[in-house]
């Protein structure tokens, strides 16, 4: 009997139930992954301005104390818990946050002694609320910003320390693999009669493997005065060495301060001529999707709708990244302000699902 034929059919229907069985894993393998981010500005709780612009000691002091006391009654304990509730509507993998502000006091001495007793610490209540509302995320990174401090009517000194932060879901088959920061060179520095502010600005960034997808999420938080600092920190950011310049994917959010459709786009245009697409204005044509314009009190009426100024806090992607669906939380009046009026935060935050290809 001639068993070459046998064989060869024998081997065709081995190599047949083999391929059977590789495809369905490589079909699996191609699938694509998605990741869902939110911005977040926590609003650090008053304007810095009117202390900025004492003419003397005594106004300085009188404008220190009512800020402090500004940021008491704007009460981010109470606002965390709504932040919490948004996060657990949205269900975010990772979240950029900015203003997340660290207020402590200290003896009333100048620049004698750091102050350095706690008094407000936005990331432990914010990480608190969530911890309570059953979510699980923990933080990635710490970037420190703006690190300020001036003398109260009262008999202590208060300070200031902004930072940027990431938060990451604790999610099956997604991983940490780096993470890093830094504060940009350009810088604004404004001259008071406590001294010279420095308003120090950075990004965080996580670079992160999805079900075997590589990614990295960059949060950061431009200068808000001034139009040249804002566009070179967008310029270094997205320059050699920038944390926003890496190849392959890369999702950048943060309040950037710059609105495509206001009247200082350049930060913002700096960051889509590098390659970055803007995915709200993807999703979303003609829709404005403004995100800022709250006062300081936080204490606007719902109508109408106070969130009416700018559309400064975006998320941008690049790479092998396509936006799949954009929302704006923190504009609800029903879900979004405390039991004494008080919203969320002076900014409205922005959700983002996204593929990865």
């Amino acid at each position: 009997m001639n068993r070459t034929p046998a064989r060869r059919a024998l081997a065709a229907l081995l190599a047949l139930t083999a391929l059977a069985a590789i495809v369905p894993a490589a079909q699996a393998a191609a699938k694509p992954s998605s990741v869902t981010v939110m911005t977040r500005n926590l609003y650090l709780g008053t304007d810095l301005i009117p202390i900025a612009l004492a003419q003397n000691e005594a106004q300085f002091e009188k404008a220190a104390s009512e800020g402090f006391a500004q940021v008491q009654a704007t009460n981010f304990a109470a606002r965390s818990k709504l932040i919490a509730r948004e996060v657990k509507r949205a269900k975010p993998d990772l979240i950029g946050l900015q203003e997340t502000a660290l207020w402590r006091t200290g003896p009333k001495d100048g620049t004698a002694t750091r102050a350095g007793t706690v008094a407000i610490d936005y990331l432990a209540l914010l990480r608190r609320a969530l911890k309570r509302a059953g979510l699980r995320y923990s933080v990635v990174r710490v970037t420190q910003e703006a690190d300020i401090e001036g003398p109260t009517r009262e008999s202590f000194d208060v300070r200031l320390t902004m930072r940027d932060v990431i938060l990451a879901k604790k999610r099956k088959g997604m991983k940490v693999v780096r993470r890093g920061g830094g504060n940009y060179t350009t810088k604004l520095s404004i001259p008071t009669v406590a001294g010279t502010f420095d308003s120090t600005r950075g990004y965080a960034f996580a670079d992160l493997k999805l079900k075997g997808k590589r990614f990295r999420f960059v949060d950061t938080h431009l200068e808000a005065y001034g139009d040249q600092f804002r566009t070179a920190q967008a310029q270094q950011l997205v320059g050699p060495g920038g944390a926003a310049r890496k190849r392959g994917r890369v999702i950048l959010v943060g309040d950037m301060n710059s609105d495509p459709n206001g009247a200082e786009p350049n930060a913002f245009n700096t960051l889509i001529a590098a390659g970055f697409v803007d995915t709200w204005g993807r999703l979303h044509p003609g829709d404005p999707g403004l995100t800022s314009g709250l006062n300081a009190d936080l204490m606007d009426p719902p109508t109408p709708n106070p969130f009416n100024d700018s559309r400064i806090d975006h998320v941008l992607s690049k790479g092998k990244v396509k936006p799949l669906r954009a929302s704006i939380v923190g504009k609800n009046p029903a879900n979004s302000r405390t039991a004494t009026g008080l919203w969320a935060s002076d900014h409205a935050g922005v959700v983002t699902k996204l593929r990865l290809k």
